[in-house]
């Protein structure tokens, strides 16, 4: 974490896993009260009859809006975060480069390092469009130092499906296969 801030990222995630606890608290109240659920007043209201069937496996469609609605919260905020670290690290870059004090060498290994981060971003963008284009919902690629991570938003992972976009990663960035990490969001 930087000298002087408050707010780190895992504050960032906490509060946005909180937004959305308390968005699925709300929604529950809304709709089951509205859908013949339970009433906070009144007990069941429902107009289930006796030896009714009721799917108890099926996932309810208001979890599912909210576990969705997690998750893009996630990504998201995966990718501002990624944004954030590297305008932090361009903007030092930039202010190395505008000291005249620094010798050339110095000056030209800041140059470099834009190049580098330039080219990491360009590579990040186009891996999570071509995982996009096969089918999954999203993708965060977070290409480091010693290799890369791609987060995906999947509940299960085929080995085929791992293979896939390991495919995309070394074709787009020339990692090898255990630099790869690939990370489901469930």
């Amino acid at each position: 974490m930087k000298k002087g801030t408050i707010v780190g990222k895992r504050q960032v995630v906490l509060a946005v896993l909180i937004l959305a606890l308390a968005a699925a608290v709300w929604l529950n109240m809304k709709y089951s009260a509205a859908n013949g659920g339970f009433n906070i007043a009144g007990g069941d209201t429902s107009s289930n009859v006796l030896g009714g069937t009721q799917y108890v496996n099926q996932k309810p469609e208001i979890e599912s809006a909210v576990e969705t609605a997690a998750k893009n919260d996630y990504f998201q905020t995966a990718r501002a975060d990624r944004t954030s670290a590297r305008e932090d690290a361009v903007e030092l870059l930039k202010d190395s480069m505008g000291d005249v004090a620094l010798d050339a060498a110095t000056k030209q290994a800041a140059i470099e390092s834009l190049a580098v981060i330039a080219k990491r971003i360009e590579n990040e963008a186009s891996i999570e469009s071509l995982i996009k284009a096969k089918g999954f919902p999203d993708a965060v690629a977070i290409i480091g130092e010693e290799g890369i991570t791609v987060i995906i938003n999947c509940d299960e992972l085929l080995s085929s499906e791992t293979l896939q976009i390991q495919d995309i990663v070394t074709a787009q960035t020339g990692l090898t296969l255990e630099k790869i990490t690939i990370v489901k969001v469930k």
